[in-house]
């Protein structure tokens, strides 16, 4: 089948891993940022206090697992259609905070735990199921639908907020996701399973279950692999970054001189960053060695973090700085899908993919206290920037490590 065949083939389950995917978490990380000034403002809420939001990251770790393990068993439609339900109690929650900053961190908590069941952890199975020649392309398609939603919704969302307030703003946020997430769950097909064939012929006999297809036989095979390490730790090294442009945005872009309405704004130019980084980094995987395009893609915000971090605050060098952390934003998802279906089997997909997600919330966490010391201490964002810039350089180098061979052999 021919590249852009398989596309067309299964444009179905590409179009409800999309829209499950832009209406989950990652399209939250985009609209959190634009509710945090105005939640800073109405509560009394310091900054420094609310960047230890992201330590709720933590709580929501030992959910990672059982949720990657479930999807292997029973597929994503029973897993996604769960978490569509479960998110709407969520949105309903913020809508009725009442200034408690432990409350909103228990909603908080609460959304993440119950949005990764809708969210990159859970729905890139549906591209690796499906797709083989144009996998890089498929994740890009994906990824991009939160960035183009979130284009027209955050300037949107800030002027409700400017005109009607953030709990109604929150109510109409929800229901958008609670019915997007209905349609996405609709078009996923029955599950496949591209690497098990001897299960496709009727009436084989079943083989005997070996130590690999238990689950601790399973851990043991990707917890052993180097390659799962250095996927780890160069992720943990790119994503300490998180919460500067999830929950911190906005609040970062005002730092730097910029108002509500102009942080919104920016905040439009990164996801424009997104989709092009995306759309990049996407076609590259398909067609370049794994580990250079790993390691460009996911570079890039170091410069971007580097720039804000100084002190030229034009406009124009703010826009050009958050263009470059999209860009690599944009790249991230794809990237960890895209070495997960590489380098390891369809059949522990998701239970590497929740273990390597645990990764990239424990980075957000690091990353939290990070920014909150910076505050703290320095009543700026400058210091953690400069840091993050270095630690992103690092992380990229490992990234070369990998194996670049097509020939490699998938552990699992």
């Amino acid at each position: 089948m021919s590249y852009l065949g398989e596309l067309r083939r299964n444009i179905r389950p590409l179009a409800g891993a999309s829209l499950g995917i832009g209406t989950s978490l990652p399209l939250l990380a985009y609209t959190n940022s634009a509710f945090a000034p105005y939640l800073i403002k109405a509560f009394g809420w310091s900054r420094s206090e609310f960047a230890l939001i992201g330590l709720t990251m933590f709580a929501t770790l030992p959910f990672f697992p059982i949720i990657g393990r479930l999807t292997d068993r029973v597929g994503v439609r029973p897993i996604a259609l769960a978490g569509t339900l479960l998110m709407l109690p969520g949105f309903i929650g913020y809508s009725l905070m009442s200034g408690s900053f432990l409350q909103y961190v228990l909603i908080f908590t609460y959304v993440l735990i119950v949005g990764s069941m809708t969210s990159t952890l859970v729905y890139t199975r549906v591209v690796a199921e499906h797709f083989d020649r144009a996998q890089g392309l498929a994740l890009t398609v994906v990824s991009c639908v939160p960035a183009f939603l979130a284009i027209p919704i955050i300037p949107l969302l800030n002027w409700m907020i400017e005109e009607h307030g953030w709990r109604p703003a929150y109510g109409v946020l929800g229901g958008f996701c609670f019915v997007g997430g209905l349609v996405a769950v609709a078009l996923i097909p029955p599950a496949r399973a591209k690497d098990a064939p001897v299960e496709s012929i009727p009436d084989a006999p079943a083989p005997p279950v070996p130590l690999e297809g238990t689950k601790r036989g399973d851990y043991r095979l990707i917890l052993r692999s180097k390659v799962f390490w250095l996927v780890l730790v160069a992720m943990f090294l790119c994503l300490m970054q998180t919460q500067l442009h999830s929950s911190q945005m906005n609040v970062m872009l005002i730092d730097q001189g910029l108002t509500t309405q102009g942080a919104a704004n920016i905040a439009s130019v990164y996801a424009f960053g997104t989709i092009v980084g995306r759309i990049a980094c996407g076609l590259a995987l398909d067609r370049y060695s794994t580990p250079i395009v790993t390691a460009v893609s996911m570079c890039l915000p170091a410069l971007g973090f580097f720039l804000l971090g100084t002190s030229f605050n034009g406009y124009g060098v703010i826009a050009f700085a958050m263009f470059l952390v999209g860009l690599t934003v944009g790249a991230e998802n794809d990237v960890m899908s895209f070495l997960i279906a590489r380098y390891f089997k369809l059949r522990i997909y998701n239970t590497t993919f929740s273990l390597l997600f645990c990764c990239s919330f424990l980075a957000s966490g690091a990353g939290s206290v990070g920014v909150s010391y910076s505050l703290a201490h320095y009543n700026t964002f400058s210091p953690f920037l400069f840091f993050i810039s270095g630690s992103i350089t690092v992380g990229c180098l490992l990234f070369l490590l990998l194996p670049s061979t097509r020939g490699f052999q998938k552990i699992g």
